[in-house]
C-alpha cells in the first residue's frame, strides 16, 4: 500500500459558466520514503494539488489516502491538526516573521505543540546544527541571505518531525549556486530523516535531484 495515493480526484474552481477544471480525474501513488518532483505549466493544478495534500483545501470527488488511512478534512480545524502532526510546507518565499530570530521563527513550527521548553529548545538547536545555522539563532531575518532565509524555513517545517514535507517552488527565488545547496539539504533530509518529500518545481535541476518527477498536464 502506498504512503500516499489519490484516487480520482477532481477540484474546480469558480460556478457555472466560470467554472474551471483544474484537477480531473487525478490518481498519484507515492511510497514512504521518496522525494518526487512535481512539474507542470502554470494552471496546471500544481499549487492546488499541494494544498489537497496538506489538507488546506479538499477535493470535490474522489479518495486521498495518508499512510493507508482516508483523509477526512472537514473543516479548518481538521486541516490544522492533520498538518500539526504530519505535514512541514517550505513556501517560495519563505514566510518568515521579520521582528522573530532565526531560533524563534524556527520555534514557530512548534506551537501547539504540547512539547515542554526544555524539549522544544533541544529540538531547535538540533534543527539549526543539522541546517547548519547555529551561528545564525539571534539573527533577524533582514540581516540573512536569501539562502539562509529559506534553511530557516526548512527547519520551522522539519522541527514537529513531519513525516511528509511539501515544498512549493523552494528554490524559486534563489541564485544558481543557493539552489545548489538548498537542493543538497533537502535530498539529505529525504535520506537522513526518511522523510517522504514532494517538490513542486519549474526547474529541470530540481526535477533531476529527485527520485522521479510526475507531470501534470494543462486541461
Amino acid at each position: 500500500m502506498s504512503f500516499i495515493e489519490l484516487k480520482n480526484i477532481n477540484k474546480s474552481f469558480g460556478k457555472k459558466n466560470s467554472k474551471v477544471d483544474v484537477l480531473e480525474d487525478l490518481n498519484l501513488s507515492i511510497e514512504k520514503g521518496e522525494l518526487v518532483a512535481i512539474m507542470g505549466k502554470s494552471g496546471s493544478g500544481k499549487t492546488t494539488l499541494l494544498n489537497i495534500l496538506a489538507g488546506i483545501d479538499t477535493p470535490d470527488s474522489g479518495e486521498y489516502l495518508f499512510d493507508e488511512k482516508p483523509m477526512k478534512i472537514r473543516n479548518a480545524a481538521d486541516g490544522v491538526k492533520f498538518r500539526r502532526n504530519n505535514i512541514g510546507i517550505v513556501l517560495q518565499h519563505f514566510a518568515l516573521i521579520n521582528d522573530f530570530t532565526v531560533s524563534e521563527n524556527i520555534e514557530v513550527g512548534l506551537w501547539e505543540s504540547g512539547l515542554s521548553i526544555v524539549e522544544k529548545n533541544k529540538r531547535i538547536i538540533e534543527v539549526m546544527e543539522q541546517l547548519q545555522i547555529s551561528d545564525l539563532k539571534d539573527k533577524y531575518p533582514g540581516k540573512l541571505s536569501g539562502g539562509e532565509k529559506q534553511r530557516v524555513a526548512i527547519g520551522r517545517a522539519i522541527i514537529c518531525r513531519p513525516s511528509l514535507l511539501l515544498a512549493d517552488e523552494p528554490t524559486g527565488s534563489l541564485d544558481s549556486s543557493t539552489e545548489e545547496n538548498i537542493i543538497k539539504i533537502i535530498q539529505d533530509l529525504n535520506k537522513t530523516n526518511g522523510t517522504t518529500v514532494i517538490v513542486v518545481t519549474h526547474d529541470d535541476e530540481v526535477a533531476k535531484s529527485c527520485m522521479r518527477t510526475i507531470h501534470l498536464e494543462k486541461h
